[in-house]
This record gives structure tokens, C-alpha cells and sequence, in this order.
């Protein structure tokens, strides 16, 4: 029999430590033959990402040993730390940015790059070439932006050389199967790379020497192409949101001839945060596997060639959330997750398919899925989400009670909520919160214009789909009407901050490194988002006086219930200042406010101990203020913490 309990005051088994430890990712899958290589992050380390290998006999191998761990920092981003070929690995390594190649006959370590003042990333190998191609973010001289270069090394001479220097930012090279053509993708200022980028093609000779560079796509500046592929045959692949969707397409190179492959009210990639993203595959010159999004879940599929059509098979029905795929020689892996399974890592094989790693920690009956939510907001539009009612196996509410809400409201913006098991989300629901994870207006996966929607309107109609997401679940009966909550982080930390100061829905807001003057941030964040702000409010300074209006630090005086910030001291990309000059901007004005930060974190916590910590404060914060119970470490907590009491 289930134990009788108020919603907010249930006890679980999924403990903030527990959380931590086992929020372990894989990512970046390669194939080398029928070898898998995959990334893995590790909490308990610190958030060291090492290097696994599964061998056709099924064997797993880690490849990288302590301390050395495999991630770039390029675009503060990051992504593609590693690449294999010829039985070598490639890696950057996440404390120098240098790159380096580890001989798997003997697991030795050499160095290949060492260039203090530079950063590295987004690896690519030409077998055919014998030739690593790699981002090199230089920040000698002192500038504010580093330089963005495409860069080729000669790994028979050493020799690196610079390939293309003309633009702002140089991504995703590929270089065709034959080693005569190599793709890649360029942006400049103030675009980000999903408004406008262009698709690049030039001739790789045989002195090897680089012909000009042919603009394929894009030229218009209208577009946002991403993840550029090369199929067997050498036919170039790529993804662009022309046609309103992020939409495949192809090209010969012999005649330049481009054919849409697929036409889908659906997206087929997320927007490009950080590079080295993979979001379909060949199985070979007329099959692929690729994954798309349509309100919110994700979709993988094969894709097979009859003629002049391709026939659309669906693949892992349970699969509602894929963050890469890699394909080849007829087998798959596919990392994602379901609404029972946290992250996992699937192979394909033919008709067969297995789970190499799972996360499963709790029972079918401990789980809280998300139920996809239409809900009206401003201006007679629609947002979405997913709505999470508590769910224990051991307890109930009384009949009459109505659990607390948080509302979250992503980062990005250009981020999106999926329904797949989130044991952060869970943690909450497990103990008798509901939760509400928004798609606000401005979030992919719904089309170009819906994610345009927040064009010089950041501050303002996101804000609005996260009230109105807290009103319509209030006024379903779904939740306590007086124990309302909002939270975010980054940029979804902002429009915490803005709901505060400009509206009176919430009664507790909670921010993990947001974002409170926008001055500040035009003119103080990193080169890749330097001129984000000039799309979502407006160019600077020709419109200081909207920055002024839409920044939560000149009206800290308005928020009327309890904060809570959360701070990482390393980060570069909402500088601690942010924080804390809107953490003393609400004491000065009475209201009640705590403040945490962590020494060795950047944007977005990666440590266990950091990310345990944080859950059990924020835990210990909404049951004092909403007077729930607690137990003697809650009790600590509040008196560390001085927690502000809020009259029920």
C-alpha cells in the first residue's frame, strides 16, 4: 500500500548522488571497419570524456587513460575532440587544446600539434590523403575574437597548413571518399549558423595543392546548411532549412546538379552549438539512416532508394530523442533515449538491433512520462511542451492536493525539450513535483519560422510561453496554484530572471548561470555569440535603450519572491559578473536571494560532486520556502543558507 504523503515531501531512491553518478553520456560514435569508437563523459571524473572501443567480437576497451581527456573547447562548444583512422586516434586533449594521435598497436601518446596560443577541434581524417583536417581557434595578439581557420595536417610531413582564413567561422571538412574534393561550411557576423551559412566545395590536386573554393549553397544568406556528408559513391549530402524545414539534400560533383532527397514537415538536425554533429548515415550508396523532429520528438528512420524516390522506413519507435548517429558498411549506432531509458547506445545490423549502454534506474511505475501539451499564448499562438505529473510507487497524495509546478525553460534559445527519461527531471517528480518543459516560440524542431519567432523578441514572447504555460496547467487543476516555479539556465536563466522582474505568475524563480544585463553581455561574451544579440533584440549600441529595457538587473526591485542563483566561477560564456551584479542588485532591493557558485565550473556543471550539490540546495530551498517537510539535512541547509520563509 502507498504511503499518504503531501506532493513536495516524498523521499526516493533517486538521490542527487545518485543522480550524478549515473549521468553518464557517450557521444561523437565512429566506425573504423566494424571497430566502434564512442566518447564518454564521466561525472565522477570531473567530467573527463575518455575514448571506448567495441571490437567486432564485442569486447569494450577504454582507450584513453587518466588524466588525459578528449575534448576541444573550440567556439567554447566544443565538439568533434576526436577522429580514427589507419588505426590511429586523433584526439584534442581538453587541458592544452593540442592535438594529438595514440597508436593503438602500442596505446602510446604522441603530440602533433603544439601551439600554445591555439585551440583545435572538429577533426576530420582523409584516409586517402593520410591528412587530418582540424579548426584552429587562434587567440594570439590579444584580440577579443580569435581567428577561425580550416587547417590541413600533412601527418606523412607534419606539415600544417591553412586552407580557408575568409571568413568569421570554418566548420564540419569532409573530405570525399576518394580524397579529390573537400566539403566544408563557413558563416560570418552577426549570423549565427542556424540563420545563415554556406556550403563549400573545393578541389583537392594531386601536387597536393587546394583549387579554388566553389560556393555550392547559401550564397543568398537566407539559408542554414549543416553537417555536410560524403555517400560511398561520392554524391555530397547536406542539410538546409530552405524550404522552412532543416530538409536533406544532394549534389554531383561532376554536375552540380542539387535534388532534395526527402521533402518532411520536419526538422532532420538541431541547431549547430557545437560541431561535429551527425544526425544521418550511409549504409550504403542508396540506404540511409537519419532522424528527424516533428513537435518535439525525435524520429529515426531508414531511408532507402527505389529509383528517383526514397522510401521512408520507420526504426525504434521507442527512440523520442537522438543526439548522433554514425553509419557504414550496412551496421548503425545511434545514441539516444525514450521516454523509459535514459541516454543509450544502439547498434543496427540488418534487421537486428541491440543496446550497448542503458540507463534504466527506475522502475516502470517510479517513471513520469511526458504528456506533449499544445497550450494557447500571446498574440493567438500556440507554444508546446511536455508536462511531467509526479510519479512514486511508494507514495500518494491526499486526495484533495495539488503538487507544486516547474516550469523550465531551456537554454539556447535555440534548444528544444524532448520527452526521453531525464533523471534531473525525474528527481523532481519522484518527489511529488510536477514539472512543465517548455518549446517556447524561438525553439527548434517546430520549423525556421517558429524558431524565428523570437527575433528581436528575447525577453519577451518566451516569456510569455512560460507564464502561459504555468496558467494553462493551473488552470487544468494540474497543479497548487500558490507554488509555482520557474527555472532555467543560460539564456534559459534570462527569461527566469525577465518572468521575475516583469510578471507576477511565479512564486520562486531558480537561475543557473543567466544572464541579467545585456550590455554586458553584447560586449563582454565570446566571439561565436558576439553578435547573437544582434538577431534576438536588436544591434548594439543603436538600440542601447532596448538592451537597457529587456535586462532584469535594472529592475531587480520588482521581483516579489525568493531567487535562487546557481554560478559556475569558470565561465566564458555568461561571465560570473552577470550573476553576481544581479545577485546584489536584488538585496539592495529586499528581496529574498541566495547565491551559489562553484570554483572549478564552467558553463554548464559537468562535476558529480557539483551537480549533486546543486540538487539537494535547490531541493532544500523549495520545500522551506513552501513549507513542506524536510529532515536534519534540510535543516542544515537552511541555516546555511539563511532560506527565505514564504507565508502559505
Amino acid at each position: 500500500m502507498k504511503k499518504i504523503a503531501a506532493y513536495g515531501t516524498w523521499t526516493s531512491r533517486l538521490t542527487g548522488e545518485f543522480v550524478a553518478g549515473n549521468s553518464v553520456k557517450q557521444g561523437e560514435p565512429q566506425w573504423q571497419g566494424k571497430s566502434l569508437y564512442w566518447l564518454e563523459t564521466r561525472p565522477t571524473e570531473k567530467g573527463r570524456q575518455t575514448i571506448l572501443c567495441r571490437s567486432p567480437d564485442g569486447s569494450i576497451k577504454e582507450l584513453l587513460p587518466n588524466p588525459w581527456s578528449a575534448r576541444t573547447k573550440i567556439h567554447e562548444y566544443g565538439g568533434g575532440s576526436f577522429t580514427v583512422g589507419d588505426n590511429k586516434l586523433f584526439f584534442v586533449n581538453g587541458e592544452d587544446q593540442q592535438i594529438y594521435q595514440l597508436n593503438q598497436h602500442d596505446s602510446t601518446i604522441t603530440s602533433l600539434t603544439s601551439t600554445e596560443s591555439c585551440r583545435y577541434g572538429d577533426l576530420h581524417y582523409c584516409a586517402a590523403r593520410q591528412w587530418l583536417f582540424a579548426v584552429c581557434e587562434n587567440h594570439s595578439g590579444g584580440s577579443h575574437e580569435p581567428t577561425n581557420h580550416l587547417v590541413r595536417l600533412d601527418l606523412a610531413t607534419s606539415q600544417q597548413r591553412v586552407i580557408e582564413a575568409g571568413h568569421d567561422f570554418v566548420t564540419s571538412a569532409q573530405a570525399s571518399p576518394d580524397g579529390r574534393w573537400l566539403a566544408y561550411i563557413t558563416w560570418d557576423h552577426p549570423s549565427m549558423p542556424w540563420q545563415a551559412t554556406r556550403l563549400w566545395l573545393r578541389p583537392l590536386q594531386e601536387d597536393h595543392a587546394f583549387g579554388d573554393a566553389i560556393c555550392l549553397a547559401g550564397d543568398a544568406g537566407n539559408e542554414s546548411i549543416v553537417q555536410p556528408r560524403w555517400s560511398p559513391d561520392g554524391k555530397l549530402y547536406w542539410i538546409s532549412d530552405r524550404s522552412g524545414w532543416w530538409n536533406l539534400y544532394q549534389i554531383d560533383p561532376a554536375n552540380r546538379q542539387t535534388t532534395q532527397v526527402v521533402s518532411l514537415d520536419a526538422d532532420f538536425a538541431p541547431p549547430q552549438w557545437v560541431c561535429g554533429q551527425a544526425h544521418y548515415g550511409f549504409l550504403s550508396n542508396d540506404s540511409l539512416l537519419a532522424c528527424y523532429t516533428q513537435q518535439g520528438s525525435w524520429h529515426l528512420a531508414r531511408l532507402d532508394r527505389q529509383a528517383s524516390e526514397w522510401q521512408i522506413t520507420p526504426l525504434l519507435p521507442e527512440c523520442c530523442s537522438v543526439q548522433y548517429i554514425a553509419a557504414g558498411n550496412g551496421q548503425a549506432a545511434v545514441i539516444g533515449g525514450s521516454a523509459t531509458s535514459a541516454q543509450s547506445l544502439w547498434l543496427i545490423s540488418g534487421d537486428e538491433i541491440t543496446t550497448l549502454t542503458e540507463q534504466s534506474p527506475l522502475a516502470a511505475d517510479d517513471i513520469a512520462k511526458g504528456h506533449a501539451v499544445t497550450f494557447p499564448t500571446t498574440n493567438g499562438e500556440h507554444a508546446y511542451g511536455f508536462f511531467y505529473p509526479p510519479a512514486n510507487a511508494e507514495f500518494a497524495a491526499p486526495e484533495d492536493g495539488l503538487p507544486p509546478l516547474i516550469v523550465i525553460g531551456h537554454g539556447g534559445p535555440t534548444a528544444a525539450a524532448d520527452p526521453s527519461l531525464n533523471l534531473k527531471i525525474q528527481y523532481w517528480t519522484q518527489r511529488g513535483f510536477a514539472v512543465f518543459d517548455v518549446n517556447y516560440r524561438g525553439s527548434t524542431g517546430f520549423g525556421r519560422p517558429y524558431r524565428q519567432a523570437l527575433d528581436q523578441q528575447w525577453g519577451v514572447v518566451e516569456v510569455d510561453d512560460l507564464c502561459a504555460a504555468a496558467e494553462y496547467a493551473t488552470a487544468q487543476g494540474w497543479v497548487h496554484p500558490q507554488q509555482k516555479i520557474i527555472r532555467g539556465s543560460s539564456a534559459g536563466g534570462y527569461s527566469v530572471l525577465v518572468a521575475l522582474t516583469e510578471r507576477q505568475v511565479f512564486n520562486a524563480g531558480v537561475c543557473l548561470y543567466g544572464i541579467g544585463d545585456l550590455e554586458t553581455l553584447a560586449t563582454d561574451t565570446h566571439k561565436f555569440e558576439a553578435h547573437y544579440l544582434d538577431s534576438l533584440i536588436g544591434p548594439y549600441p543603436a538600440m542601447r535603450d532596448l538592451y537597457i529595457q529587456r535586462s532584469p538587473l535594472h529592475k531587480a526591485a520588482n521581483i516579489r519572491c525568493p531567487l535562487l542563483v546557481f554560478q559556475g566561477l569558470l565561465d566564458k560564456v555568461v561571465p560570473p559578473d552577470q550573476a553576481e551584479q544581479m545577485v546584489a542588485a536584488v538585496r539592495q532591493a529586499g528581496v529574498p536571494v541566495a547565491y551559489i557558485t562553484y570554483a572549478d565550473e564552467g558553463h554548464g556543471f559537468r562535476s558529480a560532486q557539483t551537480i549533486q550539490h546543486q540538487l539537494d540546495v535547490e531541493l532544500s530551498f523549495y520545500r522551506t520556502i513552501f513549507h513542506l517537510a524536510g529532515d536534519n539535512a534540510q535543516e542544515e541547509m537552511i541555516q546555511i543558507y539563511n532560506w527565505p520563509q514564504v507565508t502559505p
